[in-house]
């Protein structure tokens, strides 16, 4: 049975165009890592000397990530920020959480060890509905695009984990130099799949990134809240299966 959509949600069918294609992100809406960012560097550290406490790790990695958000200009992709690119970001961020934690592990060879770790499809698990869904929605000649805040690693992952062969498109911001909620991916997600935005929906999980970006690029958003932690006022689903009643 498909899942019903959340207070909040609304049917598509009310739309003056028919619908043509779907945007998706992918960190929470198709996969997520198993186990938890905090806790594989927990593991890499406790590797490298010094067992760090789970919830010590998690403070320091969300603070860390929350600080370098911060720092880049909104909708231009963070990895363009500093001149050694994705790595040199990368590195900043694996220096500041082991500053945090006050690891003595060389911050070099942790990083190398890291980034390995998160490009293979391994650690990486695809929601239960997510294959079944994509498949629906290719059934119903949906034209499909992933649209991530992601690095380049991205495009290998969807392959390894196949989820690359349901898709039409798929933009990385680390590879188009611009991120959610800017506007600008949107627009070239829409232009990959040869649709107008009154054409499209966007899934997301991220309230900014996801669903006011999208809407900014006058794109139809759809928040995916798994855990439901978010009040009315989104069309809200709790799985993609929520995309059922939508459509229909």
């Amino acid at each position: 049975m498909a899942a019903r959509p959340r207070a909040g949600t609304r049917s598509m069918t009310t739309n003056r165009r028919p619908l043509r294609a779907v945007l998706l992100d992918v960190g929470g809406t198709l996969i997520d890592s198993d186990p938890s960012p905090p806790d594989v560097y927990t593991r890499v550290l406790g590797r490298w000397g010094r067992e760090v406490p789970a919830e010590e790790m998690t403070a320091a990695f969300r603070a860390t990530w929350a600080e370098l958000t911060q720092l880049h200009p909104p909708g231009l992709d963070r990895y363009h920020h500093l001149k050694g690119g994705e790595r040199e970001w990368w590195g900043e961020f694996v220096r500041r959480v082991m500053a945090r934690v006050e690891h003595p592990a060389p911050w070099q060879p942790v990083l190398e060890e890291l980034f390995a770790a998160f490009a293979d499809p391994a650690l990486w698990r695809v929601y239960p509905e997510v294959e079944e869904v994509l498949v629906a929605l290719q059934r119903r000649a949906l034209r499909l695009a992933a649209v991530s805040n992601w690095d380049s690693r991205l495009p290998g992952l969807l392959e390894g984990l196949g989820l690359a062969r349901h898709f039409d498109a798929v933009l990385v911001s680390a590879l188009e130099g611009v991120e959610k909620p800017s506007p600008e991916i949107f627009r070239r997600a829409m232009v990959a799949l040869g649709v107008e935005a009154g054409d499209c929906l966007h899934v997301g999980d991220s309230p900014l990134d996801d669903y006011r970006g999208a809407e900014s690029a006058g794109v139809t958003p759809v928040l995916i809240d798994r855990h439901d932690l978010f009040a009315n006022g989104y069309r809200r689903i709790r799985d993609l299966r929520g995309l059922y009643a939508l459509l229909d």
